[in-house]
């Protein structure tokens, strides 16, 4: 190859963060009902997709948002294959639940074995179970983390016990984390990816009033962090995309527009 060409490729590949336009991924966990997926509509209810396989969505009929239900994994490909390659306006997707997905997941590889072997004990899981259907959702992550829209991965919380996935020596193995509850590779490949990764809980506040908060903050309790030239508070309250995302490109949280005044009467 001549030594032209390859400078040709070198300059239509290299790429400077300032000039992208690409929209972050999140990943948000949490317990039940403590907000993920009104987190995850914020961006705005007609520019986002719900994908849904929790049902989690359908009280929320004041917001209304939009929703693709996804009751086994194969419905994952059409949704998928809809949002690279369909006619559509959505920016954001929001995936509600990979906790469940990973279940999905599961399932659909015991039963494709079940299905090839006659031998085979139906819905006993074998060890090569997992390893398959992680397999299947870190490529089922990878394609949402190639599609040129704002991705929020929301998860189930758990406790670990046997958090070993910090290699620091200053860092005891033994301590008790909150991590969303996925398979250790799968949440690996999720966390390599996003731009933020935060718990979110809610707070009593003194008169009674609750608050929702998200921690992003490094932290050795939580599998939290961020990606940005700035440094964030540990806790955002009242978390929102729009807050989320001016928090990473400013630093700030996002300005409110001014109201302008009525005129007055004469």
């Amino acid at each position: 190859m001549a030594t032209r060409d390859i400078n040709a490729i070198a300059q239509a590949r290299i790429q400077r963060p300032a000039d992208l336009r690409t929209k972050p991924r999140f990943l948000i966990y949490a317990r039940n009902k403590k907000g993920k997926t009104t987190l995850g509509i914020s961006a705005g209810v007609e520019k986002t997709l719900v994908l849904d396989p929790e049902n989690g969505t359908s009280e929320m009929k004041k917001k209304n948002p939009h929703v693709w239900p996804i009751e086994k994994w194969e419905d994952m490909e059409d949704a998928t294959n809809f949002l690279r390659y369909g006619e559509h306006n959505y920016e954001w997707v929001v995936v509600d639940g990979l906790t469940k997905l990973a279940n999905m997941a599961l399932k659909h590889v015991m039963k494709v074995q079940e299905e090839r072997s006659l031998d085979r004990q139906p819905g006993f899981v074998q060890q090569r179970d997992y390893g398959k259907s992680g397999e299947l959702m870190k490529d089922m992550v990878s394609r949402f983390h190639s599609m040129p829209l704002g991705v929020v991965f929301t998860a189930q919380e758990r406790q670990d016990s046997g958090w070993d996935d910090n290699d620091d020596d200053d860092v005891e193995s033994s301590v008790v984390a909150y991590v969303p509850d996925l398979p250790r590779g799968v949440r690996a490949s999720v966390n390599a990816i996003v731009d933020v990764i935060g718990r979110l809980y809610v707070v009593k506040l003194e008169d009674n009033r609750t608050e929702r908060r998200l921690w992003i903050g490094e932290s050795v309790k939580y599998d939290t962090g961020y990606r940005s030239d700035f440094v964030l508070p540990d806790t955002i309250p009242n978390p929102t995309i729009p807050k989320l995302v001016s928090y990473m490109r400013t630093g700030k949280p996002p300005v409110r527009a001014a109201k302008t005044a009525s005129p007055k009467k004469p």
